[in-house]
């Protein structure tokens, strides 16, 4: 399955291709084929199944191929210049994952939940290595769920240079939904409340809309009342 729009453009390639291939230009064609590839790979979009457990969160970007993969789990404080927007706690915790151009690059709903706000800042197009949220192009969406919010930040890369967006504000959405693409590598931030249980560990290999992040400490109180119940 591929992104939406993108097999007519593949079409296009593949008929030059063809084309080229007809009139005997065999290294062009190779090319065409090859960066063809490269796109098919690239804008590829499969099916997820996504965990129907109570108060989860799972991971909203792929991190799974070469350098992809969760790169920094930490708690951040007022000092991060979009916490704010998120929420009015004074520390959450950031779950940040790295995607290799190989990866998978849509993203996905980390919560079922309402999108409160969203908002885009330009900026430049560094590596989306280490601590480059101030600088580089950014686009952030804070979904308010059952047990709480939780922002994306989508960031872009020295090669991503297209962020895209697929809901808007006022959309419920569903866990697991598809919420946006941003094209070749970057990085994905979750911000999600400090008392949430962490579920990963620097360097695990996330898959959108199935890895569960988190959980929300809400869950276990709901369990509890409700084994307490049944003993009753």
């Amino acid at each position: 399955m591929l992104v939406n729009g993108a097999s007519k453009k593949f079409g296009i390639l593949l008929t030059f291709s063809i084309f080229f291939f007809l009139l005997g230009y065999y290294i062009i064609t190779f090319f065409i084929l090859s960066f063809l590839a490269f796109l098919i790979q690239f804008f590829r979009d499969p099916q997820r199944k996504t965990p129907n457990s109570k108060g989860i969160i799972v991971a909203a970007a792929d991190g799974r191929i070469l350098s992809g993969k969760i790169d920094r789990i930490e708690v951040i404080d007022s000092s991060h210049p979009l916490l704010d927007k998120i929420t009015e706690d004074n520390e959450a915790i950031l779950v940040s994952t790295f995607m290799s151009p190989f990866d998978v690059h849509v993203n996905r709903a980390p919560i079922t939940g309402k999108i409160i706000h969203a908002s885009y800042y330009p900026g430049k197009f560094k590596i989306a290595k280490g601590k480059i949220l101030k600088e580089n192009e950014k686009n952030l969406m804070v979904i308010e769920g059952k047990y709480g919010r939780v922002g994306i930040i989508q960031i872009a890369s020295f090669i991503a240079r297209r962020i895209i967006q697929y809901v808007n504000v006022g959309e419920e959405v569903k866990i697991g939904a598809r919420i946006g693409m941003i094209r070749f590598g970057s990085r994905v931030d979750l911000i999600i409340p400090k008392d949430c249980e962490i579920l990963v560990n620097i360097g695990s290999k996330s898959k959108a809309g199935e890895t569960i992040i988190a959980r929300f400490p809400h869950t276990e109180e709901e369990r509890s009342i409700g084994d307490d119940r049944k003993k009753i």
